[in-house]
C-alpha cells in the first residue's frame, strides 16, 4: 500500500510514491509501478515499514537486514538512496529498560 511506503515523511521513498511523480514512474505491462531494484532488499525495506505501522515506541520494529554480505551493502545503499534513516536500536540493558528513556539519552549524547 502507498500509505506504508509514504509513512516516513520527507524521504525520497515518500516523494516517489506520494502521487507527485505518478506520470513519471515506469510501469510494467500490468500498469504496476516498476522499480529496477533488488527485490529481496526492497522487500526487507517494505517489511520494516509494515512492522513500523504495528509496533509501539516502547517496542520498535527491528531495522531491515540481510544475511548475505553483498545484499547488506545493497540494502544500505537503498536505505540511503530512499532517504530512510533507521532509528538506532535500544541495546540490551538492565539499567535503561524503557525505549523513551533510551531515545532521550541517545539524542542528548548525539
Amino acid at each position: 500500500r502507498r500509505g506504508t511506503l509514504c509513512q516516513l515523511k520527507g524521504t525520497r521513498l515518500e516523494a516517489l510514491f506520494s502521487g507527485r511523480w505518478e506520470k513519471k514512474l515506469s510501469r510494467d505491462s500490468s500498469g504496476r509501478i516498476f522499480l529496477d531494484v533488488n527485490g529481496d532488499c526492497f522487500q526487507a525495506i517494505v517489511d520494516f515499514l509494515n512492522e513500523m505501522t504495528i509496533s509501539s515506541e516502547e517496542h520498535p520494529s527491528e531495522p531491515p537486514t540481510m544475511v548475505d554480505v553483498g545484499q547488506k551493502q545493497v540494502l544500505a545503499q537503498y536505505l540511503e538512496l530512499f532517504g530512510l534513516r533507521i532509528p538506532p536500536q535500544m541495546p540490551d540493558s538492565n539499567i535503561i529498560t524503557q525505549y523513551s528513556c533510551w531515545k532521550l539519552l541517545h539524542k542528548w549524547l548525539n
